[in-house]
C-alpha cells in the first residue's frame, strides 16, 4: 500500500468531557450518517472532546493526526474559542488540515461578512461598528434613516446578542439617547419586546465588543414571517437547504411554526437560490475575500431570509448570516460529499507535511 493510499486520520472535535471513556459527540448532533459515510473510505477517526483545561493534550492529540473538523460554538455556556483557535492556528503551522481553520472563520464566519459583502447580490444595506462610541455615534441616525434595523453581535450563535430595534412612529424621526425605542431579542419567542431607551439598549450592547470585536446592523426584513433557508455547502458546493422558521424577531407570535425540514440540494423550490450561490455569490465571495475554494470548510452554511418581490415577480433573497465554526446537524444526504471532501484535504495536508 503507497502512502497514498494509507488511511489518514481524522479527528472529530467537539467541547465534551474528557474523562468519558469512548467519548463520541452528543447524539443530537446527528453525524451517524457522517461516520458511515466515513467508514466507506480510507480513514481513522479521532474522538478530541474539548476542554479550556486540557488545551495542551488537546494540542497533542490533533498534531497525531492529519486533519480535524471542529465543531465548537463560538459562544456555548459562558465559554468562548479563544484558547481553542490558538490551539488550531498551531495545529494549521504545523500542517494539520483545519475544518474551519481560525483564519477562515475570522474572514468567513463572523457577521462583519455582511457588511464586507454588502455589494454582492445576497446584500443589503449594512453597517459595520468597531467600538461601543462608534456604535453610539452612527447607530441613532441610521435607526432613524430606516425605523427598523437588526443589530448583531459579530461573533455569536443560536440568537445571542441579534436584537431588532423599531421606532414606534416609524422612519424620519429624530433620534437621540432618550427616545425610547422597542428592542426584540432573538432568543425570545414572536411578539415579546421591551421598550428601553436607546441610550440604555446601547450601553447593553457595548459587552459585545468585548468578545466579538465588532457588532453589524441590517435593514429588517418584513417577508422574515415566511420563514428562512439555510444553504448547506462543502466548500463551494451546495449540499442541501433547511427551511427554517426563527420567530424571536417578529412583531407577532406564529399562530403554528411550520416543522423545519432538511432537504437534499436539488430541491426544485430553491434552484434559483443554489445557482446563484453557487455560480455567482460563493465564487464572488472568495474573490473578495482572497479564499481559495478548498480553504472554505468541508461544511458550512450561509442563512438567506426572503427580500423584496423583484420586478418579475421573482423571490430575492438576503444573506443574514453565515455558520462555519459548529455547522450540525446538517441533512444526511451531504454527508458523503463532507467525508471525502474531509480524506482528501487530510492526504493533501500530509503529502505537503510529508514533502
Amino acid at each position: 500500500m503507497t502512502d497514498d493510499e494509507s488511511p489518514v486520520r481524522i479527528a472529530v472535535l467537539w467541547r465534551g468531557d474528557r474523562t468519558v471513556p469512548s467519548p463520541t459527540p452528543p447524539v443530537d448532533r446527528q453525524l451517524t450518517p457522517l461516520f458511515e459515510a466515513f467508514a466507506e473510505l480510507p480513514v481513522t477517526l479521532v474522538a478530541i472532546p474539548y476542554d479550556d483545561e486540557a488545551t495542551d493534550a488537546v494540542a497533542t492529540e490533533i498534531l497525531e493526526c492529519d486533519g480535524v473538523l471542529v465543531w465548537v460554538n463560538p459562544v456555548q455556556d459562558g465559554a468562548n474559542r479563544a484558547l481553542l483557535d490558538a490551539v488550531l492556528r498551531d495545529a494549521v503551522a504545523a500542517g494539520v488540515y483545519v475544518s474551519a481553520n481560525p483564519e477562515v472563520i475570522a474572514a468567513l464566519g463572523t457577521k462583519e461578512i455582511l457588511f464586507h459583502t454588502r455589494d454582492l447580490g445576497w446584500g443589503c444595506d449594512t453597517a459595520v461598528y468597531s467600538s461601543p462610541a462608534d456604535l453610539n455615534e452612527r447607530f441613532p441616525a441610521r435607526l432613524s434613516s430606516h425605523g427598523n434595523l437588526v443589530l448583531k453581535q459579530a461573533r455569536g450563535n443560536g440568537g445571542l446578542g441579534v436584537w431588532r430595534v423599531t421606532l414606534d412612529g416609524g422612519a424620519g424621526q429624530v433620534v437621540g439617547p432618550q427616545t425610547v425605542v422597542q428592542v426584540y431579542e432573538a432568543r425570545r419567542g414572536g411578539g415579546e419586546f421591551t421598550r428601553v431607551t436607546l441610550a440604555s439598549f446601547l450601553d447593553d450592547c457595548a459587552e459585545y465588543f468585548t468578545w466579538s470585536g465588532a457588532v453589524v446592523d441590517q435593514e429588517y426584513q418584513p417577508r422574515l414571517v415566511e420563514g428562512m433557508i439555510r444553504c448547506y455547502l462543502c466548500h463551494d458546493e451546495v449540499v442541501g437547504f433547511a427551511r427554517q422558521w426563527p420567530s424571536g424577531l417578529l412583531s407577532t407570535p406564529r399562530a403554528e411554526t411550520p416543522r423545519s425540514v432538511r432537504s437534499g440540494p436539488e430541491v426544485p423550490e430553491f434552484r434559483a437560490l443554489r445557482e446563484s450561490v453557487e455560480s455567482q455569490w460563493v465564487p464572488q465571495m472568495i474573490a473578495l475575500l482572497g479564499l481559495g475554494r478548498e480553504s472554505l470548510p468541508v461544511i458550512w452554511d450561509a442563512d438567506f431570509l426572503f427580500g423584496p418581490i423583484d420586478s418579475f415577480g421573482r423571490d430575492t433573497y438576503v444573506l443574514c448570516e453565515i455558520n462555519v465554526s459548529a455547522v450540525w446537524p446538517f441533512p444526511s444526504v451531504a454527508s458523503g460529499a463532507i467525508a471525502r471532501a474531509a480524506v482528501a484535504r487530510a492526504r493533501d495536508a500530509r503529502r505537503a507535511r510529508r514533502v
